[in-house]
């Protein structure tokens, strides 16, 4: 298979790096995944089980109970105001208590526990511990804790692990009689911070320029203050969006440390649906004084007003004119507090009502009553491309890829026509086959190969949608449909990051304009889609040609005219399974290379005069 590219033009149109976005939105296990923490519902939140009086995922720690030990989850007795757990020892039995099983650990770790106790009456003895899920076997470790205040107070010990256990279980005993209530309990490598380090190091790599936080539809109840202060403050909240609970360890300060370390641009989702114009307001000059306070420069933020209240799913779902009244009420506010935002509105052609099959205007009356206070309009789009037959589901994907240009593009319009100013974005898209909210596995999507040329067929379409098309956040970066799998000791990347990777090299650049002449992939009744796709981006590190190779048999030999000669060739090659990248040594010459089938290639060019 052959394919001739041509430049038809000198590079022009600016592609900002900020297409590479990505969304961080703390539902499900996203907090659990980013902590580290080894403990599950360390803050004990309820409620009890009926039986055992302990908080969900404590079990106790003896086989039976013939009395003299009770357990009880105490509401309202906490820092936060929610529940902690007491250990009631009232008779002659030693070492009674809770435990937790499946914790990992690794051998030459030294894990810090840190509790926060008040002891009733008089002292008591807490012993912690890690032990083999064997119960004969000795234990790794263990250290007596001697609580003996009646106000909260935090305890440490440490907890040196010899052995590699995926299984391991963490034991909390009171010895002898005593009554302890512990508010929080944490098991974490000593001298650790609360966020995973191996996570930072793998996403100061991916080089994200942007991150939206805390979300999507969780913004819609999120309320920033419960994640600012000191972390045994923050109370984990229920969430009434996605019946799950709102974890608030990692935060607003927490977020915007993130972000400054990494270079990422911060974007964030203020609350609508619950919230008020003043509550985002106060988030912002938060954060203001958060950069002023360290002496920083306060850098752009986007700031999204809502998330999908076009959608009836969503929590304050309203028509486009009164989405309008509420970015009047909401974005003065805003920018007082934090002048150097840019404000991102919702921008769907049209939107929903309660009423079957009726949807009306958006878009229009957003431009019309309130185009005055916006930056950028942004519409999201997920394909989806579940098919039994699996080697269908590439070109579905592609397909959907078509659809989700039309409707970026037809933003792009509008926003030209309505006079140019208010750029376009996409603050969630992605490639949805196989997650849902009911599969018991945190929302897993299953990433590989093809998600990954959808990704960069993607990508490409944004390039050739600058400059109309300012930003785009993949989603999602972090365990549910995440890019990264944080569940355990490895952090685990999908084939789509090396993807990004690829184009993160490239940006931002300026687009060569291209013709190609490619053969079609065979897609049976469905309109054809070019087997190869490719785009070419002048860059801060050279000129790029980013190609992609759709077909799942055959060999591309590419050959191009007018855009230099090739000096380096990076490859992504799927293995033939399709599960992610197998190792290939790729060719090139200066203006010839080979893509096997479904692959992803970057050619770095000379510079051309």
């Amino acid at each position: 298979m052959r394919v001739q590219i041509r430049a038809t033009g000198a590079a022009t149109a600016h592609v900002p790096v900020t297409i590479l976005g990505q969304n961080l939105e703390m539902a499900g296990d996203t907090a659990a995944g980013l902590s580290t923490d080894r403990l599950s519902n360390g803050g004990f939140l309820g409620p009890a089980d009926p039986q055992t009086g302990l908080a969900p995922g404590w079990l106790p720690a003896m086989s039976h109970n013939a009395g003299g030990v009770r357990f009880e989850l105490t509401a309202g007795m906490c820092m936060s105001g929610g529940w902690s757990q007491l250990i009631h020892n009232y008779g002659r039995s030693s070492q009674v208590g809770m435990l937790q099983t499946g914790r990992w650990v690794c051998a030459g770790e030294r894990l810090e526990v840190t509790l926060w106790a008040r002891a009733q009456h008089r002292p008591a003895t807490l012993r912690v511990g890690l032990r083999p899920l064997d119960l004969p076997a000795p234990a790794y470790a263990q250290q007596e804790i001697r609580v003996d205040a009646t106000y909260w107070r935090p305890y440490t010990a440490v907890l040196p692990v010899a052995k590699d256990d995926d299984h391991a279980v963490f034991t909390c005993t009171l010895d002898g009689p005593g009554m302890v209530w512990i508010d929080q309990v944490h098991l974490r490598p000593e001298g650790a911070g609360t966020v995973r380090q191996d996570l930072v190091d793998a996403w100061r790599d991916l080089g994200m320029p942007a991150l939206r936080f805390p979300g999507g539809c969780i913004s819609t109840n999120y309320h920033w203050r419960c994640g600012t202060g000191p972390q045994e403050l923050r109370a984990t909240q229920p969430d009434p969006v996605f019946k799950w609970d709102t974890s608030y360890e990692f935060g607003t300060d927490e977020y915007l440390a993130l972000c400054h370390d990494l270079g990422i641009t911060p974007q964030i989702s203020v609350n609508v649906g619950s919230g008020t114009p003043g509550e985002a307001a106060a988030w912002l000059a938060y954060c203001r004084e958060w950069y002023l306070g360290r002496e920083l420069v306060p850098p752009v933020i986007y700031v999204g007003i809502g998330n999908e209240h076009w959608g009836t799913w969503e929590l304050g779902n309203m028509t486009g004119a009164m989405y309008a009244e509420a970015l009047r009420a909401y974005v003065p506010g805003i920018r007082a507090a934090y002048p150097e935002t840019r404000i991102l509105a919702l921008g769907p052609e049209t939107g929903e009502t309660l009423l079957p099959q009726e949807r009306l205007p958006w878009r229009a009356p957003v431009l019309a009553q309130a185009a005055d206070l916006v930056d950028l309009l942004a519409v999201q789009h997920y394909v989806s491309a579940w098919n039994e037959e699996r080697s269908l589901e590439l070109p579905q994907a592609l397909a959907g890829v078509r659809r989700l240009s039309d409707e970026v593009a037809a933003l792009v319009e509008d926003c030209r026509r309505a006079g140019g100013r208010i750029r376009a974005a996409v603050t969630e898209w992605n490639l949805w086959r196989r997650a849902a909210h009911h599969d018991g596995r945190g929302f897993w999507e299953p990433q590989d190969v093809t998600h990954a040329l959808f990704v960069a067929a993607v990508l490409n379409d944004f390039c050739r949608l600058a400059p109309g098309l300012e930003l785009a956040n993949h989603y999602h970066l972090l365990n549910p449909m995440g890019l990264y799998i944080s569940r355990g000791p490895c952090v685990q990347a999908a084939p789509s990051v090396d993807v990004f990777r690829l184009y993160r090299r490239a940006l931002p650049g300026r687009r060569v304009p291209l013709s190609i002449a490619t053969p079609d992939l065979d897609v049976g009744d469905a309109p054809p889609l070019a087997a190869i796709d490719a785009v070419c981006l002048d860059g801060d590190e050279g000129r790029w040609l980013l190609a992609s190779n759709r077909h799942p048999t055959q060999e591309a030999q590419l050959t191009w005219d007018g855009l230099g000669a090739a000096q380096e060739l990076v490859s992504l090659v799927g293995a033939p399974d399709g599960s992610g990248w197998r190792p290939w040594a790729g060719n090139v010459s200066a203006d010839e290379a080979a893509l096997p089938p479904l692959s992803v290639a970057a050619v770095r060019l000379a510079d051309v005069p």
